[in-house]
């Protein structure tokens, strides 16, 4: 069993790192990788997307750093395993006369190319194929406005042509009927103040402000709680969840509480988080949660011996001498 590891470079360059294959006793030239993600069993492709076939792709030739083989990659691998954090990766390597496995260490101090700006590829430096970038799509011209007719405007008429003569009438006294005017014009004002006058209101008094009541402070702070488990997210909880003091025994109380409320995305993903980080208690559960010989009938998890597998080469290549999972893993590969 090979045990692939992903380090940074030396000058730290946002979106490159060295893949080293230690232990591969096969040759430096025409080899070829596989990479398979525990996050739903699927292998990455040439494109840069996941698949459920599995893909070999091409790596430039191997050199030899302190006796151990590899290859400096760049964004089109890094970022893609980057991206989750909480996934765990194995990786198959075979040339024509070799084929061998393990699961994938990544180191601290790795980083996307999204943590820098334009970085310069450093020397040396290999990727592995990708499909061609999208073209932009061109700029839609927009029409010209057309130029708006002016409506005519009629001719306004003169005041010579506004003022039209007035037929001559029979001359009326002006005087009774500027008297009966004035006495109309008297009497309507009157009216019309008694009717719009506005009846002043006495000011009402302004209550006085009533003091605000304190909130009641959530009494469950606890990240891992039942009851924060039934109101976040899955995603959201297990971040909050796996950052907590909490120890393996604790995790795996909170994974079977899971387990019981048919949180299933939750206890796959505690499982996955704490067992990529090394956790060979917590990887060692999950492994036996897809191995046959005792996986649990009727729950969040089904029979599958090549996870199982995937699951038992981690806990070794952290540590070992672990017999139970050298015995489980050779069973199954029988």
């Amino acid at each position: 069993m090979i045990k692939p590891e992903l380090k940074p470079l030396q000058s730290a360059t946002p979106g490159y790192a060295r893949l080293t294959l230690k232990g591969w006793k096969g040759g430096k030239e025409e080899v070829l990788v596989s990479v398979m993600t525990n996050q739903g069993n699927v292998f990455l492709g040439s494109n840069g997307q996941w698949a459920s076939t599995e893909m070999f792709l091409s790596l430039p030739v191997l050199d030899v750093e302190d006796e151990v083989p590899g290859v400096a990659v760049g964004p089109e691998l890094v970022d893609l395993l980057l991206a989750n954090r909480q996934a765990a990766y194995r990786l198959t390597v075979k040339d024509s006369a070799s084929q061998d496995m393990g699961v994938l260490v990544m180191h601290d101090g790795l980083l996307s190319s999204q943590a820098g700006g334009d970085n310069p590829r450093p020397a040396n430096t290999r990727v592995l194929p990708v499909t061609s970038v999208r073209p932009e799509p061109e700029p839609v011209s927009m029409p010209e406005p057309q130029p708006v007719a002016q409506e005519s405007l009629p001719e306004l008429e003169t005041p010579e042509e506004r003022i039209r003569p007035v037929a001559s009438a029979k001359k009326i006294p002006l005087v009774p009927i500027l008297a009966v005017v004035l006495l109309l014009a008297v009497l309507g004002g009157g009216s019309a103040w008694w009717f719009m006058r506005t009846p002043s209101q006495p000011t009402a008094p302004v209550p006085a402000a009533q003091p605000t009541q304190p909130v009641a402070a959530s009494v469950d702070n606890n990240p891992c709680s039942e009851t924060q488990m039934n109101q976040s997210n899955a995603l959201d909880f297990v971040k909050d969840c796996a950052r907590s003091s909490l120890n393996s025994t604790q995790i795996l109380e909170v994974i079977e509480k899971a387990k019981a409320g048919k949180h299933c995305e939750i206890a796959q993903r505690l499982y996955a988080y704490k067992a990529q980080s090394g956790d060979t208690q917590i990887a060692m559960r999950y492994a036996q949660e897809y191995d046959p010989k005792t996986v649990s009938q009727n729950g969040c998890f089904s029979a599958d011996p090549q996870t199982a597998i995937y699951w038992y080469e981690s806990i070794l290549s952290h540590d070992p001498q672990n017999s139970d999972a050298k015995a489980r893993l050779d069973e199954l590969k029988k």
